[in-house]
């Protein structure tokens, strides 16, 4: 069991973000930028829960002459670790909404290593999915947190969006995912049904986008990549934006395919709700 009196807050101390820096972020943002993010996090609550139970065992007898004895319940921790060259609300959020919806109790948003003026569009971000812990850290200091935490016996859910090595290293009760994503993502537009590009660009100022399809004014960070379909399917990577006509032949290329009106979302596909949650097993000789 983990210690009763973990506090994150007293593990990190002054680390943490100045609740001001929230409020004024939130008010220079637009209603159009809130809504984008709002719209966000509501379908990655309709994602991925949120969870009813707090825990769960089952004990099972089996055929092979054992039984078994499963628990399971939310990770006591979960880490979410970017650095400043990560500037996307929407991919924040597709980390960080997830660890809420599936009942994580303590949750905190570290920025690694990071230097200068905080993005206004993760705050806001952070404040609109009320995630209430959120921290500057170098990279040693995470290390000495997750000794900490260690230390308490707490179960660790880490989503490492900074590439950080060696997260796990003697660390039994850390998990570690690490989405892959080479941030490029093609777009296929057409005249019927429309991409929203000033959202796209919003949400994923660091992605580079290549468009094709019609040809229509690209915001800044846009390349165009011509007219032809059969060449955008052989440019797709991990991420495509096509018209709901063309979503079959992108998936058959790409991880991740969002047609018109889902610009302001994002999802990472292989970050399943089971991450957040903690396991413990036992196998005894059966009756």
């Amino acid at each position: 069991m983990p210690d009763p009196a973990l506090s994150l807050p007293d593990l990190i101390g002054e680390s943490l973000v100045d609740d001001a820096l929230f409020a004024a972020a939130y008010e220079e943002s637009s209603d159009r930028e809130r809504a984008l993010m709002k719209t966000c996090i509501a379908r990655l609550y309709d994602w991925y829960g949120p969870r009813k139970d707090t825990a769960c065992e089952v004990a099972r007898r089996w055929r092979g002459g054992f039984s078994s004895v499963a628990r399971v319940a939310p990770a006591d921790c979960a880490l979410v670790l970017f650095d400043d060259s990560f500037v996307s609300p929407a991919r924040l959020l597709a980390a960080l909404v997830p660890a809420i919806a599936c009942g994580v109790p303590n949750v905190l948003a570290v920025r690694v290593d990071g230097r200068g003026k905080w993005p206004r569009a993760l705050l806001t971000a952070m404040e609109l999915a009320g995630q209430e812990l959120v921290a500057d850290l170098t990279g040693e200091g995470v290390f000495h947190l997750l000794d900490d935490l260690a230390g308490a016996g707490a179960s660790v859910a880490v989503v490492d969006l900074a590439g950080r090595p060696g997260l796990r290293a003697g660390r039994s009760r850390v998990a570690v995912h690490r989405p892959a994503f080479d941030r490029s993502a093609v777009l296929f537009s057409d005249d019927r049904e429309p991409f929203d590009l000033d959202a796209l660009a919003f949400v994923h100022p660091d992605i580079a986008f290549t468009a094709f399809g019609a040809d229509v004014p690209l915001p800044g960070g846009f390349v165009r990549g011509g007219a032809d379909f059969p060449a955008f399917l052989d440019a797709v990577r991990d991420a495509a934006f096509v018209p709901s006509d063309r979503i079959g032949d992108a998936l058959d290329r790409a991880r991740l395919v969002f047609g018109p009106g889902q610009e302001g979302g994002w999802v990472w596909p292989e970050l399943h709700p089971g991450f957040f949650l903690f396991h413990r097993t036992a196998w005894t000789i059966g009756d």
